[in-house]
């Protein structure tokens, strides 16, 4: 086995700074890219147990990087820097990317709703939010916190 694939699955058999340390050992040794791909997924994962937020937004904007046309990497990046550093506005650019590349997906368009609903864009908000509904009638079944948001933004006020 390559040093690269038994640091993989160190990646994903350790726990803590060790499954850390393995992770990012791999990625440098080097994987094809659906491999890197899954791995920075764990990668992000395991710091985000370890409280490690800018950590993971640096992680997913290295997979958005690698992947410039894949929407659910883009779609991480911008949900990353929206729950996770609390940094709404920068995480637009992303979201608005997830969109332009898979333009089908209603958690890309959830996900721009909560950030305008942070930024005080109630209007553009819940016109994010209803193009989710489109896509998904179902959409808010299982997200209270987004029907909150929804609901918030349609009554024109600030979220949180």
């Amino acid at each position: 086995m390559g040093a690269g694939l038994l640091a993989a699955r160190q990646c994903v058999e350790l726990s803590g700074e060790e499954g850390v340390g393995a992770c990012r050992r791999a990625l440098v040794l080097g994987l094809p890219a659906a491999q890197a791909s899954a791995l920075r997924r764990v990668l992000a994962v395991k710091l985000a147990g370890l409280q490690r937020w800018e950590e993971v937004v640096e992680v997913y904007r290295e997979a958005a990087r690698a992947a410039p046309g894949d929407p659910e990497a883009a779609r991480r990046l911008g949900s990353a820097l929206l729950h996770l550093a609390g940094r709404p506005a920068e995480a637009m650019g992303p979201l608005q990317d997830a969109i332009r590349l898979g333009p089908g997906e209603p958690l890309a368009h959830a996900e721009l709703g909560v950030a305008l609903a942070a930024l005080g864009r109630a209007t553009e908000a819940t016109a994010a939010f209803d193009e989710a509904a489109r896509l998904d009638p179902a959409f808010f079944e299982s997200r209270p916190a987004a029907q909150a948001i929804y609901e918030a933004a349609r009554r024109g006020e600030g979220w949180p």
